[in-house]
């Protein structure tokens, strides 16, 4: 009997670590902004179902699944401000069955728009204000600069990306970065 449970426990050991060096070997290069209420990548990895509730429950059409060969990350849901901003009504939140979206995340984790100079045609002496004019967050989250260029404050930013969504150039001048708040926040 001793025997058998040994096999057992050996065969369960090799399965884990086999299943841990597939996923660390898989683990995708590019990170994909998680939909609110996510929690580190490894966490949502391990907790998403791949279900897609939560695409599903997105009245804005910004969630959208992963598309790609990467067994690790396909079909999980990912942030496209390309499709449209985030509304933040957390539809996904209350959509999500397997604690992968909580809105105890919310308190632990914020997004932050960066603005990528190289990159915007404003800092390229081309006029483009288009950024600042779609933040609802208006001369708060973005101001302008004595030289009508924007700057990104990170002050009342909402994380909803409809900076990014009205961003003429191809590829975007600005991106989104997912933080841990900081106690004072």
């Amino acid at each position: 009997m001793e025997r058998r449970k040994f096999f057992k426990f050996l065969a369960n050991s090799v399965a884990r670590s086999t299943a841990e060096l597939i996923y660390h070997a898989t683990k995708p290069v590019v990170p994909y902004l998680r939909p609110p209420g996510s929690a580190d990548e490894d966490t949502f990895l391990s907790l998403c179902q791949k279900c897609l509730a939560c695409v599903k429950a997105c009245p804005s059409g910004v969630l959208e699944p992963v598309r790609t060969s990467n067994p690790v990350v396909i079909d999980t849901p990912f942030m496209n401000f390309d499709n449209n901003p985030c509304q933040r009504c957390y539809e996904c939140i209350k959509a999500c069955q397997h604690g992968a979206l909580t809105f105890e995340n919310l308190q632990k984790y914020e997004l932050k728009p960066k603005l990528l100079k190289d990159k915007c045609v404003a800092y390229h002496d081309i006029f483009c204000q288009t950024c600042y004019w779609s933040c609802p967050k208006l001369d708060s989250a973005i101001v302008l600069n004595e030289e009508l260029k924007p700057v990104f404050t990170g002050k009342d930013c909402q994380g909803c990306g409809s900076c990014i969504h009205a961003c003429p150039t191809e590829p975007k001048a600005i991106i989104m970065e997912k933080h841990a708040k900081s106690e004072n926040s």
